[in-house]
């Protein structure tokens, strides 16, 4: 049985997060968001197991 995974952030999270905190964006904007923190993440990640932080 496949397990279906419920935290996973979507564009439609990024954007009830951030309405939740007070910046309304639209969806667009929001997978933007979500595109460049995964970058960031990706990257912070990297640098970490290369010992560079």
């Amino acid at each position: 049985m496949k397990k279906e995974k419920t935290n996973d952030l979507t564009p439609e999270r990024v954007k009830q997060i951030l309405k939740k905190k007070g910046t309304e964006v639209d969806l667009e904007e929001a997978q933007a968001i979500l595109e460049f923190v995964k970058k960031i993440a990706h990257i912070a990640v990297n640098q970490y197991l290369r010992g560079k932080l």
